[in-house]
Formats: C-alpha cells, structure tokens, sequence
C-alpha cells in the first residue's frame, strides 16, 4: 500500500500531469461556453462557440500553468509568455476549430458533434504540450529560438 501511495504522489508531480489537470479546468470552462452558446441556446454555431469558449479556457490554462505547472523555470516576462502560449494554443484552436466545422458541415447529430469536439481536444492537447516545453516555458538558456 505504502509503494501505492508513492507512486500516485509522484504522479501527481510530475509536470504532464499538471498541465493536463490545468488543461482539463480549462476545457470545462469551454466546454461550458460551447454547450450553453452553440448547442443549448443556439447563439452561436458550434465552430464559433468553440472558439470563444476556448480563449476563456486559454487564459484560465495560461494563468494557473504559468503559476504551479512551470514555476520551476527562469523565463520571459508574464506578457511575451503569454503572446507565446497563445501562439501555441492558436494551432490547438484550429485544430478543434477545424474538428467541430467538420462536423457540423456534414450533419447536426449532436453525439458526432460532440466526438468531433472531444477529438479536437485530444489531438490539440499532444501539440500545446511539447510547444509548452520547448517555447512558451523553456529554461533560459536551452534550445535557441
């Protein structure tokens, strides 16, 4: 039980960890934003709602990223990583933009739209996190930009 309990505490700091927790805080604010705007109140198409979901859930990332996932590291400024996190996450924006657009274009099934926007999400978080490592949080002094 003892090597158990070691074991999930190492997990939960190790840094992919966190930043998928971090990330997850941030898709529930989209998520909540997509639902409510794009497919319960039909404000906005679902594409758009992605996106507008998704710039609350980037700043929401960004904040607490910033704050407990890559403190560790001698960085830029607060503003240039930012700039560079939304760099980075822009490709994750198209890349769920592109996945939902697809979807609603060929039907308005609501559980393909919602596999699309999932997709979207998985295939969007494997890209943030190595540009997340290698560009916005680099330690200074590694890979030359």
């Amino acid at each position: 039980m003892a090597l158990l309990t070691n074991v999930y505490r190492r997990l939960l700091r190790t840094r992919i960890v966190r930043v998928a927790f971090f990330g997850g805080l941030g898709v529930i604010a989209q998520t909540i934003i997509f639902e409510a705007l794009g497919v319960w109140l039909g404000v906005l198409r679902p594409s758009l709602a992605t996106l507008l979901g998704a710039e609350v859930g980037v700043l929401i990332n960004f904040a607490l990223n910033n704050r407990y996932s890559f403190n560790d590291r001698t960085h830029a400024p607060l503003l240039t990583k930012l700039v560079r996190f939304h760099i980075v996450v822009s490709g994750a924006l198209f890349i769920q933009w592109l996945c939902v657009f697809m979807a609603e274009s060929y039907t308005e099934n609501w559980w393909i739209l919602h596999g699309a926007y999932v997709a979207g999400i998985l295939l969007a978080f494997v890209s943030n996190y190595t540009w997340y490592r290698l560009w916005v949080w680099r330690h200074h002094g590694d890979i030359v930009e």
